[in-house]
């Protein structure tokens, strides 16, 4: 067993004290393997930027040589000796779902940012124990041996189990499918507490009824709700964090659907992603990037899951799912990546790139696509099944066949699983939208009308969107240009992606930069800075909308149709 110590002082400086000691196994050294990524964000973490003052030592603190062999690897010799101890400390000053953090009001963990694994035995059980406050309760999916003490069977449990030690938490439960919910919630936030924990339930209940049961003993939600802006989940086998703010703003009902949302999407990550998980990830190899082109499933049926569900339940209405398809297709259309990258390769590069925009038009978001191509198939399958089947189908049969056999799923494996029970109609898909850069549009226009929505379009809100093809961010107090359209007038002009732009036809602006636009007419002379450089493009609008506002609407037979009724109700 690896024994662990966690401790700290002076938590204004969000510096964490660990110590352990490590089995040697008889060796003459010892390697010692900090994560290089986090599971649930798939990118390269580099946790170990965040460790200072490590040392190695024999039973007696004799200190021991040691060396870093890669930026997350440290060997240390060791012979003739049957243990080695380690001391370190972790910088914990970022506060998000994926994160570790520090203060005077809690101490929050995720394990796999800062805890040490033997790379030869992964499979050693730890123990840990806590110096915090007696005032601190610590909340996490573990095994607790006492109120400061936890343990785990292996590194991979310990990884993948976050926690928050502190005083004051508030805590509710609810029982689904004869399993104990948890919710925890850090931090003063005004929600009606019975009502958030019934609609917790309501969509717990609806995913236990898709794959029949739930691949853990106990389930905990862990909310951070914060002062400042957020909205961040990340899934755990048997827990979620989930960050959101600002805490004052949840009594406004948008951002109490986006906590359901996200709630909702994390918890169905248990099926889909830790359970259910791409060949590529079983097991995880933390040492490396875990290359797979099923992020479209894994992130894209898990988000297109996440609101549909609580559209099935009703916690969103009608023209709450709307405009969520609404906003999918917005987003599609609006990025030109999707003439340059598939999906399947967009999932591959999330390694490179998937967390930041990236270089101009170069890919596309496997939450986005994914979340499109779940819904033309789900459509497709309830269609060619004459409403006996849909994707729930799909999930359940990927659980039962893999998660539950602990065996990872190929790219083939889904596509023959899917074309089964499609009757082979969804192939094109794979082979179009899938790995292929076809237009959507007669895909979604065709399912939509088989469930009795159409697409309408108009132009964009904004002057600059529609007439221009360029868009701007002032959230900021800039106006910095953050989308230009390919062979626009403003890709014509020579304004590109950063430059700010400072005045219209010489005239400065502070929240009228739309106002102003308008009285440019069809012609505007733009100046901005690039590099610190006074530059200045005049730009001649053309008679094409480059930027369009697409809404989902209901045909007048929507409630009646028979497939619109089965698709919202076919686990009523």
């Amino acid at each position: 067993m690896i024994h662990y110590t966690v401790s700290y002082k002076n938590p204004h400086r969000h510096f964490i004290s660990f110590e352990a000691k490590f089995p040697t196994d008889g060796r003459a050294a010892i390697q010692l393997h900090l994560a290089a990524w986090r599971p649930g964000r798939y990118e390269l973490g580099n946790f170990s930027k965040n460790i200072r003052a490590w040392k190695a030592f024999d039973d007696k603190l004799n200190p021991l040589a040691f060396k870093k062999i890669t930026k997350d690897i440290w060997e240390i010799e060791c012979p003739s000796l049957d243990h080695v101890l380690i001391q370190y400390e972790y910088y914990a000053s970022e506060l998000n779902a994926g994160s570790t953090f520090l203060d005077d009001d809690q101490l929050y963990i995720n394990p796999v940012n800062c805890f040490f694994y033997d790379g030869l035995h992964k499979e050693l059980a730890y123990q840990i124990q806590f110096n915090i406050p007696d005032s601190h309760e610590i909340a996490c999916g573990l095994n607790k041996i006492n109120s400061k003490t936890l343990s785990a069977d292996n590194y991979d449990q310990l990884a993948d189990s976050p926690l928050i030690a502190g005083a004051g938490m508030k805590h509710l439960d609810y029982e689904s499918g004869k399993i104990k919910f948890h919710i925890w919630i850090q931090g003063e936030v005004l929600i009606d507490e019975n009502k958030f924990v019934e609609e917790c339930k309501l969509f717990t209940d609806h995913q236990i009824k898709i794959f029949g049961n739930i691949p853990c003993k106990e389930y905990h939600f862990l909310f951070h709700f914060t002062s400042m802006f957020q909205r961040h989940g990340v899934e755990h086998c048997n827990s979620t964090v989930i960050a959101m703010g600002p805490a004052s703003d949840f009594q406004f009902e948008a951002l109490y659907k986006d906590l359901l949302g996200i709630s909702c999407h994390e918890l169905f990550h248990t099926w889909n992603v830790k359970s259910i998980r791409p060949i590529e990830m079983m097991p995880y190899d933390f040492s490396r990037e875990n290359y797979t082109r099923l992020g479209y499933v894994t992130e894209g049926v898990t988000t297109y899951y996440g609101d549909l569900i609580l559209w099935q339940n009703g916690s969103f209405n009608h023209t709450d799912w709307m405009a969520i398809i609404s906003e999918n297709i917005k987003t599609h259309f609006d990025n030109a990546g999707r003439f340059n990258l598939s999906v399947a390769e967009s999932s591959f590069d999330t390694w490179l790139d998937g967390y930041s925009t990236g270089i101009p038009w170069r890919k596309v978001s496997i939450y986005n696509e994914g979340f499109l191509i779940a819904l033309i198939m789900d459509i497709l399958i309830m269609y060619e099944s004459d409403c006996t089947k849909s994707l729930d189908d799909a999930m359940n049969l990927l659980y039962t066949e893999f998660g539950m056999n602990k065996k990872g799923y190929t790219e083939n494996d889904y596509r023959e699983l899917i074309n089964n029970l499609s009757d082979n109609t969804t192939e094109e898909i794979f082979t179009k939208l899938v790995y292929g850069k076809a237009d959507y549009t007669p895909f979604l226009v065709k399912v939509l009308d088989l469930v009795s929505l159409e697409i309408q379009t108009t132009p964009s809100v904004k002057y600059s969107e529609s007439q221009f093809g360029f868009s701007v961010d002032d959230n900021s107090g800039k106006s910095t240009v953050t989308q230009i359209v390919e062979n626009s007038p403003a890709d014509k002009s020579g304004l590109w992606y950063g430059d700010e732009i400072i005045a219209i036809k010489s005239i400065g602006f502070g929240k009228n930069f739309q106002s102003l636009l308008r009285m440019g007419g069809n012609e505007i002379r733009l100046e901005i800075l690039r590099k610190n450089k006074r530059k200045f493009v005049t730009i001649n609008s053309g008679n094409e909308i480059y930027f369009k506002k697409y809404n989902v609407v209901a045909k007048a037979d929507f409630q009646s149709n028979r497939l619109s009724i089965f698709w919202k109700n076919r686990l009523s």
